[in-house]
């Protein structure tokens, strides 16, 4: 068995002086700090281009791995190398696009997008005048115009369009402008290009919205600059027929018939070609192709519209918020999972929006974000509980015997190896503290409990011990409100479930049948990670303080009794002494009866102060009524009008109501005394916020003389008297005013005093309000 430390090595104790713990407010001050500015970082990486190339990558797995079917009704006539073969080098007389849209138009193409840019005369005008001709009859022809970059910088782009002979019969005119990211992918088309002060519509945009149902959606009229495109899949993926074949007839009506058919160039090499994310390489998709890809995506409704900038701030900060949450309050292997998590709810929400909802939202941004800042904060963590560490091993070095940390001595190479051993002759030195600790508690006069979580006893003092000598078995493993209950104490039996957590630090008295009386004192243990251990529940005899406010109770009853019974003789006298003059008798009756309202206000203030309050839910509302009614004879003898506001409902406190209903009888009754005769009284009731917390007032203005801001200062001091001219201003022992306040402030609360001389006054008493 480990002897108790001697009182010589408990000395340096005394020189220890630990580190003050820090404030939550001022942790939660720190963590809030820490937030905003990760929280502006992640914003200026959102907002900025640096995770541009990881959005991209992640943009272009999601479109690849969500293949969809095409459109059945795009149709491309490709100038391909079997055209090239049968029909002769590129350019072709434009008669033989006339035939062409010819053959297209008589087959019942719905629509002939011609990827061909007839914007300079041939040589031959033969040509040109048969396919602008063609052009007109078909009516079904968009043609593509494009913007050509200024020679020089600050010049604007040059319109290149379709001849006007031939341009002036197509159904419509559109501007063709490929848009390459920064890797030189294609990813986005623009339903509009700024051309000058002026915006033209995408050649796709012009062709969709012309052969869309009244009633399908048309993305091209949000307000998104540039659209993401949904690509269905590889560029061959689209129904192609050679341009020769065609021509050849070997092309059936019913593969032409009702679709939106496009023309342009295929063979490879001879027109441009551009790389996207479906594509393996930078020649796998002609610039028809991308067109068909894009009118595509506009009918179908899946065009991906980037998130806007709001958007993507509230993502990727209510991800690292929620992260930053779970590393304030989250053991570190539970904030690893909740990152893990937080990583996946980035990427899932992503995709899903991707696939459900059209819309691009990266978490590129996010995911770097949460990863660095996790990275920061547990390597901060981790130096922060290195030093409190380190700390608190110096401070345990400087009281610890040198035959306690003789494992120190050893060599170790590692730093948390060396703070291991340094704290394992800690633990042992805190051990010994600990025992002479308890040895300390349970040496107090004070019977002494000591209970765990679940209430039962698990330890006792000696003084604990004799006050329940004959019934010893209790105090074995018995519940708290057993032991209290064995005493059998007057008017009241603990429940089992004695004492709750709100119960801790409140008083309560004891009285048992052999006279003595004990008041109790309850203290929740908490353990070191918060939890409820237990309570340490003191008695403490207060019999010989129970007897000296008894005999002070009897002291105020036999000088009431006293000072009341010659004044009520005196009364009686001059009422039945018919001879005596009247000036002396009204004299000597006025002197009679503020002797008896002296005494009565005196032993009121007297109660007020040291009485033990019986405290239950009152009703301030009713209170106020039965002040009311009991002052209503004074009140409707000189016709003054009382007059109550504010009670529709309910005002509820925790007082005592007898208490309560003098103090407001002394209030109204001031209010009768100083108001003149057909004044108006107002009882006003109001629930206000003070510093947190709720509160009732009820508030008596009166129209009496009201009070200077000096006197008003003075109102509530005992024997204070201020009189006023008029036979119901006279007597008064100055004391009720006093008991007001005495009840006010043994109830939480307090009284004040607003008044202007001439303008009557406006008593106000606060009291705290009963939660619902």
């Amino acid at each position: 068995m480990t002897a108790f430390p001697s009182l010589s090595r408990l000395a340096p104790f005394r020189r220890l002086r630990p580190r003050p713990p820090r404030s939550p407010r001022r942790r939660l001050l720190r963590w809030l700090v820490v937030a905003a500015l990760t929280g502006l970082a992640l914003a200026g990486l959102t907002v900025s281009s640096l995770t541009t190339r990881l959005d991209n990558i992640l943009y272009d797995r999601l479109v690849r791995a969500s293949e969809r079917p095409v459109d059945p009704s795009i149709l491309i006539v490709g100038v391909d190398e079997r055209s090239l073969r049968e029909l002769g080098a590129w350019p072709w007389n434009r008669a033989r696009h006339a035939q062409m849209i010819d053959r297209l138009t008589q087959a019942g193409a719905k629509a002939i997008v011609y990827d061909v840019l007839f914007s300079q005369p041939s040589q031959d005008p033969a040509a040109d005048d048969a396919l602008a001709a063609a052009v007109a009859r078909s009516g079904k022809v968009y043609l593509p115009q494009f913007l050509e970059p200024p020679a020089q910088d600050g010049a604007p782009p040059t319109l290149v369009a379709p001849m006007p002979a031939i341009a002036g019969g197509a159904a419509a005119v559109g501007l063709v402008h490929v848009r390459f990211d920064r890797d030189g992918l294609v990813r986005r088309m623009a339903p509009f290009e700024a051309n000058g002060p002026d915006l033209a519509p995408d050649l796709m945009t012009v062709v969709h919205r012309a052969t869309k149902p009244f009633d399908a959606p048309d993305a091209t009229r949000g307000d998104a600059p540039t659209l993401l495109i949904p690509f269905a899949g590889p560029p061959d993926r689209y129904r192609q027929i050679a341009f020769s074949s065609v021509l050849a007839g070997e092309a059936p009506r019913e593969m032409i018939a009702g679709r939106t058919v496009f023309v342009g160039l295929t063979a490879p090499g001879l027109g441009p070609a551009f790389p996207t994310p479906v594509t393996p390489d930078a020649a796998s998709m002609t610039g028809v192709q991308l067109q068909a890809s894009v009118l595509d995506g506009l009918r179908s409704g899946m065009m991906i519209k980037p998130a806007g900038l709001g958007v993507r701030l509230v993502f990727a900060l209510g991800l690292l918020w929620l992260l930053l949450a779970g590393l304030l309050v989250l053991p570190p292997r539970t904030s690893l999972l909740l990152l893990v998590v937080l990583l996946a709810v980035a990427v899932a929400t992503s995709a899903a929006l991707f696939s459900s909802a059209h819309l691009w939202l990266s978490p590129a941004a996010p995911i770097l974000g949460m990863g660095l800042v996790s990275l920061v904060w547990g390597w901060g963590r981790l130096g922060r509980v290195n030093d409190v560490l380190g700390h608190q091993l110096d401070r345990l070095r400087a009281v610890t015997p040198a035959d306690a940390v003789h494992a120190e001595a050893e060599f170790e190479s590692d730093l948390v190896a060396r703070q291991a051993l340094s704290l394992g002759a800690a633990v042992t030195r805190i051990d010994d503290l600990r025992r002479f600790s308890a040895d300390a508690l349970f040496s107090l006069p004070d019977a002494t409990l000591v209970a765990d979580a679940a209430r039962r006893v698990i330890a006792a003092n000696a003084a604990a011990r004799a006050l329940l000598a004959d019934r010893a078995q209790v105090l074995e493993g018995g519940g708290l409100a057993d032991v209290l209950n064995a005493l059998e104490p007057l008017g009241r039996t603990f429940p089992a479930s004695w004492p709750a957590e709100g119960d801790s630090g409140h008083p309560i008295d004891l009285h048992l049948a052999d006279g003595r009386a004990f008041q109790i004192q309850t203290v929740f243990r908490r353990d070191e990670a918060g939890d409820g251990a237990g309570w340490i529940v003191r008695l403490a005899d207060i019999t010989p303080l129970t007897a000296a406010m008894r005999q002070r109770e009897q002291a105020l009853q036999l000088l009431t009794h006293d000072m009341r019974s010659p004044q009520t003789s005196i009364l009686a006298l001059l009422a039945t002494t018919p001879g005596l003059p009247s000036e002396t008798s009204e004299r000597l009756a006025a002197y009679a009866r503020r002797t008896l309202a002296l005494a009565d206000g005196f032993v009121q203030l007297a109660r007020a102060e040291v009485t033990q309050t019986a405290m239950e839910p009152v009703d301030l509302c009713d209170v106020a009524v039965e002040a009311i009614d009991e002052l209503w004879p004074q009140c409707r003898q000189r016709h003054i009008e009382i007059r109550q506001e504010g009670c529709d409902g309910p005002m509820m406190a925790l007082g005592d109501r007898g208490v309560l209903a003098r103090a407001l009888v002394n209030l109204i009754g001031n209010a009768v005394k100083y108001g003149p005769d057909g004044s108006t009284i107002v009882v006003r009731a109001a629930t206000v916020l003070d510093g947190g917390r709720t509160y009732v007032d009820l508030s008596i203005t009166d129209q009496g003389p009201g009070l200077t801001v000096e006197e008003a200062a003075l109102a509530f001091r005992p024997f204070q008297r201020f009189d006023r001219p008029g036979a119901e201003a006279a007597g008064g022992a100055g004391l009720g005013l006093a008991f007001v306040q005495a009840a006010a402030t043994r109830h939480g609360g307090g009284v004040s005093c607003l008044s202007t001389p001439g303008a009557g006054a406006t008593f106000t008493l606060r009291l705290p309000e009963m939660p619902a």
